[in-house]
């Protein structure tokens, strides 16, 4: 990694990123005809772990495989070794390294991830990092390289060249962050005054503060920094990092986010015109970066000789598992076969199909969430709830296209998995969240749940979580709770009107609530993982 980047002075945010953990990358590898190796027992690699917060979820969740971590910066990797340390795990090695200078000793992984390096480094550094992916990848294995892609990330850069311009003699970290915001908070404040011309960058100034807003303090500063003032932050056409991953041996999969890569996902007209443009996959996603002004990917790389199979058959999501929190948008739904339902996700997408066997299924994943179920226990629910005694190959194949259907249309939809993280469905008597994220509630209102998914918490959630080791039951948990509000380590509140009455009784009300939001949230592990001791 280039050393003109000082993450020693501004350490980069290290959260867990879902898209890059290997079950991810496993399932669309197996949707596309490849056979990846089983999550549960694999070797991953990180190049850029910074110090961890990615891989060490990962480590703690799937003690049967292996991590190696590098990064150039000698204090994020120094503070995600004292993390491993503390969670005493054996299965992750973090290392400051330089991977320009890797050799082969690393051996051979079944999964790569790259997040956040190739556009912010030089080019020899893009070579290196792509030759590591094509000499210790796995003959099936599957390369995660994430990157700023035009013509999206064109709107930003007069942004960048003003802000790198206004900070050229700043002398620290600090300097430059302050010199930035300063000139930002001025081209903000002329741009709400609308007696004045406006001007693309006025506007983008106060754009990028708007959007600054929703991220934390840290977050900010060190996208302003890394990623707005970098030394290097080369955007690239989807089809230049096509090639250059070609000229490395490797070929593009697909995307993390696999419901980007279908043009049927663009309304009909758009599709067809796509069609006619695109002569080949490559030309396809190019063209559909230029319609989407896209600024990022996440694209899934294999090597050239893998043997990709891109037609999608419902057949590949009989051996996955799915997750889905879609309901019915009707509220007496008819689920019957042959009558068409709509249902929708919390994202707002939907889904519609007439089998009766996938209504009825999408009801059980809805009830199981945040659980994903095996396609066979699905089918088998749902056919007992129908009594059917139709023929099971039939709803079978019928329940898998329209769980593919799902996913490939949205991310919020319908999850596929390749494997059964230990996540709970409803909250036991002894409620217990992961040695990993009690810790982290210990320093952090951030935490990865089991999904590897980055969850915010309130206060009263923060203080709770550490307290869920599996030891403690509703009442230990109250009184713990109360005897915190006693010394001051935490505030309630003012009581909402008709919830008066002493901290105690408050804390007993609401806890019933507050453990089934964390239940949803992914963050309780299921009973019968209570005996590995996540």
């Amino acid at each position: 990694m280039s050393t003109l980047i000082p993450y020693d002075d501004i350490p980069y945010p290290s959260y867990a990123f879902q898209q890059t953990h290997p079950d991810r990358l496993a399932t669309v590898a197996a949707l596309l005809g490849l056979s990846p190796a089983p999550v549960v027992q694999c070797r991953v690699l990180e190049l850029g772990c910074a110090s961890g917060g990615n891989l060490i979820p990962m480590a703690y969740a799937l003690p049967q495989s292996s991590f190696v971590g590098i990064d150039l910066s000698q204090r994020q990797v120094a503070d995600g070794q004292a993390a491993v340390s503390r969670l005493g795990l054996t299965n992750l090695d973090l290392r400051h390294g330089d991977i320009t200078q890797l050799g082969d000793e690393l051996g051979t992984f079944d999964y790569i991830i790259a997040h956040g390096v190739y556009s912010w480094v030089p080019p020899h550094v893009r070579d290196a990092l792509l030759t590591l992916c094509r000499t210790h990848l796995a003959p099936h294995g599957v390369a995660y390289i994430s990157y700023n892609t035009l013509p999206g990330w064109s709107t930003l850069l007069p942004l960048r060249d003003v802000l790198r311009y206004r900070t050229r003699d700043a002398k620290t970290a600090e300097e430059r962050l302050a010199m930035a915001y300063d000139l930002l908070e001025r081209f903000a404040t002329l741009a709400e005054d609308p007696s004045l011309p406006q001007s693309h960058i006025l506007v983008a100034c106060r754009s990028f503060l708007e959007r600054q807003a929703g991220r934390t303090s840290l977050e900010g500063k060190s996208y302003t920094y890394h990623d707005i003032l970098a030394e290097v932050n080369d955007p690239c056409l989807f089809t230049q990092f096509a090639a250059h991953a070609a000229e490395h041996g490797l070929q593009y999969l697909a995307e993390a986010d696999f419901h980007t890569v279908l043009p049927g996902n663009f309304a009909q007209p758009v599709a067809e015109e796509l069609a006619a443009l695109a002569s080949d996959l490559i030309e396809m996603e190019q063209y559909m970066d230029f319609v989407r002004g896209r600024m990022f990917r996440r694209t899934l790389l294999c090597h050239a000789e893998a043997p990709v199979r891109r037609g999608l058959r419902p057949d590949r999501v009989m051996s996955l598992l799915s997750a889905s929190r879609a309901v019915p948008v009707s509220p007496k739904p008819d689920m019957a076969q042959g009558a068409v339902e709509q249902f929708r996700a919390p994202n707002g997408s939907t889904l519609s199909t007439n089998q009766a066997v996938s209504k009825v299924a999408l009801g059980v994943l809805a009830e199981r969430w945040p659980a994903p179920v095996a396609f066979g226990e699905l089918l088998d629910a749902a056919r007992a709830r129908l009594e059917s005694d139709g023929e099971r190959e039939r709803d079978a194949l019928a329940l898998a296209s329209d769980l593919l259907a799902g996913y490939c249309y949205s991310a919020g939809l319908v999850e596929l998995y390749s494997h059964t993280p230990p996540v709970a469905s409803s909250v036991g008597e002894r409620p217990l969240a992961s040695l990993v994220v009690r810790s982290q509630a210990e320093r952090d209102d951030i935490v990865a749940n089991l999904r590897h998914e980055c969850v915010p918490l309130d206060e009263l959630q923060q203080a709770l979580l550490p307290l869920l080791d599996g030891t403690r039951d509703r009442e230990a948990l109250a009184d713990a709770l109360a005897a915190m509000v006693a010394d001051g380590r935490l505030s309630l509140g003012e009581a909402p009107e008709g919830e008066e009455g002493d901290v105690r009784a408050r804390l007993e009300r609401g806890l019933e609530e507050l453990l089934a939001g964390l239940a949803q949230s992914a963050l309780l592990v299921s009973e019968r993982s209570h005996s590995v001791h996540l």
